[in-house]
């Protein structure tokens, strides 16, 4: 069991903590606080390789067929819309009005079409016609005259999964800034090793990342924020913890710089508080549509989480009604009163963890866990032991809140059911469940 000794500073703050709920922790570290836009048309909006017949033949003016003598009624897709019945071999681009791509996803040369097949300005593109040689077609297909990037795709044999960039060869527009090392190091009991590490971009310029070092794999890493203890803005407040979850493969935001020394205010209003740890999954999910990033198609858009510690665990709870969350949770933390509107936001499994009766924010988490278990379409887990506020998160690897905290990230964003996710949390592997020094209750569990 940890003693955790106050000093009169931190008694004060405690008290008042108390009162407005979660503020300054008895745990808590030091210092908290092109488009390429001639290459959209071939020969003046005649499809690239739209005259093709069925037989495959590109008319590259689509006149003769290559191999099919004269091409089909439908031939001739000058206007790029029509795409006439001849090229009903190759599969017709959806997009109607100046789609030039009809013809010219002729089954032949690469047996897929361009399935998305919007092309606004007329999707004749050099990079269809690459990537249906390539034998793949283009299954975003919005790449707004984007030919010669989409090209460059296609010679590769890669799909533009999300319309063609501009002079990238596929992907979001936009710039990318390199991250840089941070002057600290991180590690955890998971397989990966992990970098920490800041950015300059507005969207992320005020938190740290620490994640798997080993980027461009076929893993892709889920997305975790987290809310520093007495909102500070020292992104390596909580470093342990936050290299341990990073290890077992999560791309993690904290809350501030490496030893920021200012904090963020804590007001009632916990959706307000949110808007950084947002901010950071705004960053991260358009930085992984971006080939010129470093996580370019390294993580999993599809599965964000955010959790936080005293106050920082406000600025998880604000983020609940987002639709992008997959789950959160919080760690010695809850609101200071039962709202019943807000409750209503909560459309996610929810994990909370406290210190027991001894913790400040006990009672608010306990609160928060029997609203929330009312809803029967929410799953929900409370994990207490006296431990104190904020528990072992500032041990080695983030003690055991840390490791309940890995399990469900497991469990819900990697959906894993062993030993390593919800067999740690459930059933007769839970050795939480079973020592009468923690205190465990949970509701609508799938």
């Amino acid at each position: 069991m940890m003693t955790e000794h106050l000093s009169p500073t931190y008694l004060f703050a405690g008290i008042v903590v108390a009162t407005a709920s979660c503020g300054g922790p008895t745990n808590d570290e030091p210092g908290t606080g092109r488009t390429s836009s001639g290459a959209g048309r071939a020969s003046g909006g005649t499809s690239q390789v739209g005259g093709a017949s069925q037989s495959g033949g590109t008319s590259q003016s689509g006149g003769t067929s290559q191999s099919g003598g004269t091409s089909q009624s439908g031939g001739t897709s000058q206007s790029g819309g029509t795409g006439g019945s001849g090229a009903t071999a190759g599969q017709m681009a959806i997009g109607g009005s100046g789609v030039g791509e009809t013809g010219g996803t002729a089954a032949g040369l690469g047996g897929s079409g361009n399935r998305g097949g919007m092309t606004a300005s007329g999707g004749a593109n050099a990079g269809g016609a690459a990537e249906v040689a390539a034998g793949r077609g283009n299954m975003g297909g919005q790449n707004n005259a984007g030919g010669a990037a989409g090209s460059a795709a296609g010679a590769s044999g890669r799909s533009l999964m999300s319309g063609g960039a501009a002079g990238s060869g596929g992907g979001s527009t936009g710039t990318c800034t390199a991250s840089k090392a941070a002057s600290s190091n991180a590690s955890g009991t998971g397989p990966h090793q992990v970098t920490v590490e800041t950015n300059s971009d507005a969207g992320i310029k005020e938190g740290t990342i620490f994640r798997p070092t080993d980027l461009g794999g076929s893993e892709k890493y889920p997305i975790f924020v987290w809310g520093q203890g007495a909102c500070s803005e020292n992104g390596l407040s909580a470093s342990a913890a936050m290299g341990e979850i990073a290890s077992h493969g999560y791309f993690v935001i904290a809350d501030g710089t490496p030893n920021g020394s200012s904090s963020r205010s804590q007001t009632s209003d916990v959706v307000g508080m949110a808007k950084p740890l947002i901010a950071y999954i705004t960053w991260a999910i358009a930085e992984n549509d971006k080939p010129c990033s470093a996580y370019y198609q390294s993580l999993d858009t599809t599965k964000i989480a955010s959790n936080g510690f005293s106050c920082g665990g406000l600025m998880s709870e604000g983020t609940a009604g987002d639709a992008r969350l997959t789950t959160w949770g919080l760690n010695s933390s809850g609101l200071i009163s039962a709202d019943q509107a807000f409750y209503k936001t909560v459309h996610t499994p929810v994990l909370i963890v406290l210190g027991g009766s001894g913790d400040v924010a006990y009672q608010n988490g306990e609160r928060d866990y029997d609203n929330i278990s009312k809803m029967s379409n929410i799953p929900i887990m409370l994990f207490s032991k006296a431990l104190g506020h904020g528990g072992d998160l500032f041990t080695s690897h983030g003690g055991d809140f840390t490791k309940i905290d890995v399990a469900w990230l497991n469990w819900w964003l990697k959906g894993d059911e062993t030993a390593t996710g919800k067999g740690v949390l459930v059933g007769s592997g839970c050795t939480y469940c079973s020592d009468s020094a923690w205190e465990v209750k949970s509701a609508n569990l799938p």
